[in-house]
């Protein structure tokens, strides 16, 4: 539960922490940890957001919270590329399974 400024300064800065982590295991190819991160981000993004922050926290709540956005614009162009090249190797995968399919049977 975040009640001191003091607590609100450390949420914040873990929110930053764990974004910042989540955007260099994305570029690592670390896929389930970024998944584990996020059910962690959005529990403390929840408790940030269910009271205003001390009034000389919010700007940098709406900084980390904008940062965190920043990360996830480039996370989701990660995880596309991901995609496309899981994709790719699907249908490869495929193909090679239906030539060797062909190559029994003839």
């Amino acid at each position: 539960m975040i009640v001191t400024a003091d607590d609100w300064t450390q949420a914040i800065k873990l929110l930053r922490l764990m974004s910042l982590e989540m955007l260099e295991l994305a570029r690592a190819g670390g896929w389930e940890e970024v998944t584990e991160w996020e059910i962690k981000r959005q529990r403390l993004l929840e408790e940030l957001f269910q009271e205003a922050p001390p009034a000389g926290l919010a700007s940098d709540l709406e900084d980390a919270a904008r940062t965190a956005l920043e990360h996830d614009a480039e996370l989701v162009e990660l995880a596309r590329e991901e995609r496309d090249k899981l994709g790719d190797y699907l249908k490869s995968f495929g193909q090679n399974r239906r030539v060797r399919h062909a190559y029994q049977t003839f």
